[in-house]
């Protein structure tokens, strides 16, 4: 997969307004950077305390972060990935740049760090087009999650998620995935998702 470019930084607040999924089951803590283009793609990333719930089993002295858990946090990737690109084709057909949807979600993520710049009245607006009008349609992986497991993550590691878009044929998607630690891959393949219906965030 090509270096994805486009810095974004959205941390967990955004994350968590644009994904369903909740701790302990959300593996994906910021969007570090997102590409557009005919195959858009997306930079995401987690962090792995050593005080998560699951290292209690798997496995004591050792603390090894399970791969569904990695592949997991993969297809949350692919979630908001297909979300993103769903809102920029949203702000388009409303006749604003498609752009306008990165800012303004900077703009939130601004709100949640108190940064000077954050503008209230904006984000406000962007909230509600969030949850009210369903802003994005929820994705379902289908039976077709091609991931190989390279080697081990362990507490400690933040693990860098890289997907991209490769193919869409009405609502099927074809992503492309990676998770790497500190450059090292650690996975990799490719996921087959369905989008589904208008998802209320």
């Amino acid at each position: 997969m090509k270096r994805t470019k486009g810095s974004l930084g959205l941390g967990t607040n955004v994350v968590e307004l644009l994904l369903p999924h909740r701790r302990p089951l959300l593996m994906v803590d910021a969007v570090d950077a997102f590409e557009p283009g005919p195959e858009p793609a997306l930079v995401a990333g987690r962090h792995v305390s050593g005080n998560e719930g699951i290292f209690a089993g798997h496995f004591p002295a050792l603390n090894l972060w399970p791969g569904v858990f990695t592949i997991e946090g993969m297809g949350q990737s692919c979630q908001l990935l297909f979300t993103i690109v769903e809102i920029r084709r949203r702000c388009e057909e409303r006749g604003a740049h498609p752009d306008d949807a990165l800012r303004e979600l900077v703009n939130l993520e601004r709100g949640f760090t108190l940064h000077p710049a954050f503008r209230p009245e904006e984000g406000r607006a962007f909230r509600e087009l969030l949850s009210g009008a369903g802003a994005a349609r929820c994705l379902g992986l289908a039976s077709s999650v091609d991931v190989k497991l390279v080697a081990p993550v362990f507490a400690g590691c933040r693990i860098e998620y890289r997907v991209r878009l490769v193919h869409r044929l009405e609502d099927h998607l074809r992503f492309e995935v990676s998770a790497a630690v500190e450059g090292r891959i650690v996975a990799r393949g490719a996921m087959t998702a369905v989008a589904g219906a208008a998802m209320p965030f």
